[in-house]
């Protein structure tokens, strides 16, 4: 047996959620946005207010770029967790006002890129931080060998004159 089309047409009437839609289906937090708006009352050619059917005024909203203070969710911190030092989130602020300062990018134990990113600046300190890698390892590479050369002549001239 089927069902009939009558009764699976009423399936498409319950609201869409994230469950229900597919994998590009994003119904968000519900929070709103905190962008504070302004509020523009429509005239006509004459600067007359115009009004819609119902008798109320006809304005539209625009967003500004400032942020509503009044729509910003606000929590109450709980009686002695305050003075903890555990945060809930990170500060990556300065360290003067309470923040870790965000590590600079780069390579570890190498120059680190600025502000301007990876500039002729950077890539110079870092060829040169790379020929002196260079220089210290062949310098060391030689200098073992040379240890090693002399560490093999010893044992073979203590050979010899205990034989």
């Amino acid at each position: 047996m089927r069902a009939t089309l009558t009764a699976l047409s009423k399936a498409l009437r319950l609201p869409l959620t994230s469950k229900r839609g597919n994998k590009d289906f994003y119904k968000g937090t519900r929070t709103g946005n905190v962008m504070r708006r302004k509020r523009i009352a429509l005239t006509d050619k004459n600067g007359q207010q115009l009004y819609d059917a119902t008798g109320r005024v006809r304005t539209w909203n625009l967003k500004t770029d400032q942020i509503d203070e009044s729509r910003i969710p606000c929590f109450v911190v709980p009686p002695g967790l305050a003075e903890t030092k555990l945060k809930p989130y990170v500060f990556m602020g300065d360290v003067k006002d309470g923040g870790v300062a965000r590590p600079l990018p780069g390579f570890p134990g190498g120059p680190k890129m600025s502000a301007d990113g990876f500039n002729a600046s950077f890539y110079q300190r870092l060829v040169e931080r790379t020929e002196e890698l260079r220089r210290r390892d062949v310098g060391g590479a030689a200098a073992a060998a040379a240890a090693a050369e002399g560490e093999g002549a010893e044992t073979k001239a203590e050979a010899g004159k205990s034989a």
